[in-house]
């Protein structure tokens, strides 16, 4: 019998004796916490999966209510707990402040985002909101281009609008696993507005994140390898 392939990893690397926690990334942690009616946009490495679980921990440790839109059918409440290890953390409690929305399909996440992301905000009181996996969904061969690109600007425009609304704004946007000369464009799309703009990459086995953003000198910050099993969600 072959390999589960729904219950592999994303990303292959090993665990470090050095935790998520005790890395420093000013720049992107700021801009998570604090920057108000920003757009703030991860790109890269499909490592930005687990990235993105850590950072989502760290905002509800602060009892921040977050929306979470998981455009890769991808999403891993256990891994949010053990980024929260060691502290005295009610797991209830945490979880609840997540509001999360599933989206298998272009159409899904278009509906979700575009009708219905705005007032979900409004309905939870909610000033930040998470797109996980936004390119992941956009590779489906069948989707013809033109429609592709009709509805992801879209969706960046109902980002940026919300952005300019006062709320946070976190696109994670890793490079898809088999990715589509077709939509090559898209993922620049992004990166073009967005306030903040941070890349996830691998320097010969080690995960760099380098902050983008204009007059930033590509500051960079190592991360810890560490070896996270993610689990892929059928549609209902």
């Amino acid at each position: 019998m072959g390999k589960d392939s729904s219950q592999s990893s994303l990303f292959e690397v090993s665990e470090s004796e050095t935790a998520w926690q005790e890395i420093v990334t000013p720049a992107a942690m700021e801009a998570v916490a604090q920057n108000q009616g920003q757009l703030i946009a991860f790109h890269g490495h499909r490592g930005l999966f687990a990235l993105g679980h850590y950072l989502l921990a760290w905002r509800l440790v602060q009892e921040e209510s977050v929306l979470l839109v998981d455009g890769a059918n991808l999403i891993d409440l256990p891994l949010i707990l053990r980024f929260t290890r060691g502290l005295q953390i009610d797991a209830r409690a945490l979880l609840s402040r997540i509001h999360l929305s599933r989206a298998f399909t272009v159409h899904q996440l278009e509906a979700v985002i575009g009708d219905r992301l705005e007032a979900a905000m409004k309905e939870y009181q909610s000033r930040l909101c998470f797109i996980s996996g936004l390119l992941d969904a956009f590779q489906d061969e069948e989707l013809p281009q033109w429609e592709a690109t009709r509805i992801f600007r879209r969706l960046l425009e109902t980002l940026r609008r919300l952005a300019n609304q006062g709320h946070r704004v976190i696109v994670l946007a890793p490079d898809p696993p088999v990715p589509s000369m077709k939509r090559k464009n898209l993922a620049p799309m992004i990166t073009n507005v967005a306030n903040r703009s941070f890349a996830l990459k691998d320097e010969k086995g080690r995960l760099v994140l380098l902050d983008q953003t204009q007059n930033a000198g590509d500051k960079k910050w190592v991360l810890p390898a560490i070896q996270v099993r993610m689990h892929r969600y059928s549609p209902r």
